[in-house]
């Protein structure tokens, strides 16, 4: 039926023919018949059975309801006749021109939950299943949940789980509960199927009803793109190489730098000073090459003048020579070039456009690792690969980042070592014109090294590989990602940054939760997970053991944490034996939050701090620990005593090595900022996960324990 659709032209099926194919696939609908004239459709209502219901059936009447085209609870054959001339004639006022096909006759359906389910296509990421609740709750709400296809039965479960009003579904109010094994069962095979027919662009079915047993498709829609039907293109044949070549310019024994002046301070030049490899300069310009030289360099007029092989080439020319500068690389075997130039599409000027599609044209014929452009390039400290001035170099690292703005890249870096994150290896990415963030994924998800990643994106193009390499990552590591352009407005800023296009902000939630992957919306959050995720144990569950100093700060903390999405849970029994033991409770508490300040001396007094430590450890209902270190008067005397803080840190080090849960402590900058920047200092020196406030600590332990969830539930 769909191939002779197809092959006539048509966009869409009828409601008669899309019932006909979800009956073919095992989904049970309500039967409609066509009648071609008023006589017709009172006999069909007959056999059917009363009261009955009349729905248009005419190509240009998209939804019925807003020609006229839908008339309900018909009790007789004169009801029946009258109803179908009243859509005639409401087609042909709303419609002039439409073609009237007649109408599509069912018997009514008894009343149960209805619900909306449907399939769409999405350019990047294909087939894509929504469910919803019906009626008013999704024309009013918007309470629907979407999945990137296949949706599995457990997946479909899922999804209605994510409902606002899935409590109608489980039965409330005294109603039956809703049959969600035959609901689940639908979206599954409407997954499958789209999945095997990309020529069906669109199926919406609504509304669905459900029964406490078994379900009914009360309405159904299909269009088809008949385009769409063609096999798909071969994978790239290139990509594996282009990948191998990526990993040689990581991991560079010699690089050239290409068209670094004076004018720029020979940032590049000055970027790679510490490579401890091999570095080349390429600069034809005579006023150039005797301060190259000074630096150190040796410079060669040309690539063929290079005296070894190159792995990875730097090039910061003017976007009118780039093409031809690619195309000298590849000839003279480079494995990898990054373009710090821009210029190209992100501008939306002819010219670039045009210069970036050479580029393209030139990179597709060959093996090249093209990097960018419109980009900072790759970095890895270990062997002083750097893409700015004065980066961190040297040491191994086991934090990966990707990002497709130079800025977030360059900023993560730099802020990484202060928060004790170690860099494996960054990429900024820029404008993915040959290489996409899925290539980079790739390639860190498979390095031995790497612990956690990090990734800021504003958008992909082929997205069912990327959610795919995304998958794959967030099941070895975590994996979190920033998503610039997730607002209407954010997008247009997004095409004029990387000449890329935004993904709907429902789509991209979708891919996060499918992929295992976790969210974040700024710099500082980053920061904060991954140092979490890569320097802390395992978040195992979202139950939090809290120490706070003051009563004021107890409530605070408590509030925070749980407005996070994080339980503050009551204690054992036998925990609460032991804390009876020692605990002052004179202005303190040891509920959980515990109100310590005066018990553990503001966390000085250490044999009592062991005490609670371990207390926490050892009950089952705490999953994580988190202590904020007061910071008011005690730590005015930390620069002229800081034995005092360095034996305090030296005991939580202690703690935290031998602990099987994730711990944090929280140092508040307060009034004393610099002493407290060099306390944050000497603690994570000592290993210890450290975060300037409750709110930022709580945004990190839910990120984490989102995190190690969906692995659980992987």
């Amino acid at each position: 039926m769909i191939a002779e659709a197809v092959g006539a032209g048509r966009g869409e099926l009828s409601e008669i023919e899309s019932k006909q194919i979800l009956e073919a696939i095992g989904i049970p609908v309500a039967t409609a018949y066509l009648a071609r004239s008023a006589e017709e459709a009172a006999e069909l209502a007959a056999r059917c059975g009363f009261p009955a219901a009349l729905k248009v059936l005419s190509p240009q009447a998209v939804h019925k309801s807003e020609v006229g085209g839908v008339e309900l609870g018909l009790g007789s054959p004169a009801e029946v006749k009258a109803a179908f001339e009243r859509i005639r004639q409401s087609l042909a006022a709303k419609r002039p021109g439409a073609r009237f096909d007649g109408a599509a006759v069912q018997a009514m359906a008894a009343p149960g939950v209805e619900l909306i389910a449907g399939v769409a296509r999405d350019d990047r990421f294909g087939a894509l299943v929504m469910a919803g609740l019906g009626g008013a709750l999704v024309e009013i709400f918007k309470d629907t949940a979407l999945k990137i296809a296949p949706v599995t039965a457990a997946g479909a479960r899922a999804m209605l789980d994510e409902l606002r009003g899935a409590a109608l579904l489980r039965g409330a109010r005294g109603s039956a509960p809703a049959d969600l094994d035959a609901i689940a069962g639908l979206i599954a095979k409407i997954s499958e199927f789209a999945m095997r027919h990309p020529e069906v662009r669109e199926m919406d079915l609504n509304p669905v009803v459900a029964y406490s047993k078994g379900l009914r498709v009360l309405d159904a829609r299909i269009l088809l793109d008949p385009g769409a039907g063609r096999p798909a293109p071969a994978g790239e044949p290139r990509r594996a190489r282009r990948i191998e070549n990526l990993r040689r310019a990581f991991d560079a024994r010699a690089v050239a730098v290409i068209g670094d002046k004076g004018v720029g301070g020979y940032m590049w030049l000055r970027a790679m000073a510490r490579f401890s490899r091999k570095l080349y300069s390429v600069q034809i310009d005579p006023n150039e090459i005797p301060a190259i030289e000074a630096m150190g360099v040796t410079n060669c007029k040309s690539l063929a003048e290079v005296p070894e092989p190159i792995d990875y080439a730097i090039s910061a020319v003017p976007r009118q020579i780039a093409p031809r500068i690619l195309k000298d690389c590849v000839a003279a075997g480079v494995k990898g070039i990054g373009f710090f130039t821009s210029g190209f599409s992100e501008t939306g000027e002819e010219l670039g456009v045009k210069l970036e599609r050479e580029l393209g044209a030139a990179a597709a014929e060959s093996d090249i690792a093209l990097v960018g452009p419109n980009c900072m390039g790759l970095y890895n400290p270990s062997i002083g690969l750097c893409n700015f001035p004065d980066q961190n170099a040297g040491g191994s690292g086991d934090v990966c980042f990707i990002s497709q703005s130079g800025t977030h890249s360059i900023n993560f870096c730099a802020q990484a070592p202060v928060r004790g994150i170690r860099i494996n290896k960054a990429a900024s990415i820029g404008n993915v014109l040959i290489l996409e963030a899925a290539d980079y994924l790739d390639l860190m998800a498979d390095d031995p090294a790497t612990r956690a990643i990090g990734m800021y994106l504003e958008g992909v193009r082929d997205g069912r590989r990327f959610f795919d390499s995304l998958r794959r990552a967030a099941a070895r590591h975590p994996v979190v990602v920033w998503k610039g352009g997730m607002t209407e407005a954010g997008a247009r800023a997004t095409f004029s940054h990387t000449g890329s296009l935004a993904t709907a902000a429902v789509v991209w939630r979708a891919l996060m939760v499918q992929s295992g992957a976790v969210s974040v919306s700024s710099l500082d959050a980053m920061l904060d997970a991954m140092e979490l995720l890569a320097r802390g144990c395992r978040v195992a569950g979202r139950a939090m053991g809290l120490v706070a100093m003051t009563g004021g700060q107890s409530v605070v903390i408590t509030d925070t944490f749980a407005s996070a999405g994080l339980e503050v849970p009551a204690l054992s029994e036998a925990s609460y034996a032991e804390l009876k033991g020692f605990f002052n409770i004179i202005g303190g508490s040891y509920r959980n939050p515990l109100d310590a300040g005066g018990t553990i001396g503001m966390g000085h007094d250490q044999g009592n701090l062991d005490l609670i430590l371990d207390i926490l450890e050892r009950d089952a209902a705490i999953d994580s620990i988190v202590l904020e270190i007061g910071t008011g008067l005690r730590a005015a005397r930390w620069p002229a005593h800081e034995e005092e803080l360095t034996s305090l840190l030296d005991k939580l080090a202690e703690f935290n090595g031998r602990s099987h849960k994730a711990f944090a402590v929280i140092l508040h900058p307060a009034h004393l900022e610099v002493i407290v920047a060099r306390a944050k200092e000497l603690a994570r020196g000592r290993g210890l996960v450290v975060f300037d406030s409750f709110e930022r600590a709580a945004a990190a332990f839910g990120v984490a324990a989102e995190y190690w969830q969906g692995r659980r539930g992987a």
